[in-house]
């Protein structure tokens, strides 16, 4: 009639390789910012080639941008975490309820 059916932790989602994902790429922007920030500090308008490229960067909008977009996908990467957590409780608790099940039979 109707199968059942269970998912294994691993295969739910890919909670845990997504909260790696976005915890990962929030802490490359996170150390991208700081470091356009801390250029900024040694960098002046008379600086030349690249490292005015630099300097007006860090001066843009885009380094405010990146933070938010980090801590934005930090948080992510954190509730991510969580679900994966429950995720693996509620299996393990699938598993003793099906192992208890078996044993009455």
């Amino acid at each position: 009639m109707f199968k059942k059916r269970y998912f294994e932790v691993n295969n739910d989602f890919k909670t845990g390789f997504l909260c790696k994902l976005s915890v990962g790429i929030g802490i490359v922007f996170l150390i991208i910012f700081l470091v356009l920030k801390i250029a900024s500090v040694f960098l002046t308008e008379d600086s030349e080639g690249i490292l005015n490229q630099i300097y007006e960067l860090s001066q843009s909008t885009i380094p405010d941008s990146m933070i938010a977009l980090s801590l934005i996908l930090i948080f992510i990467g954190i509730v991510l975490y969580f679900f994966n957590c429950q995720f693996s409780k509620l299996a393990k608790i699938a598993k003793d309820v099906e192992n208890d099940e078996e044993l009455e039979e």
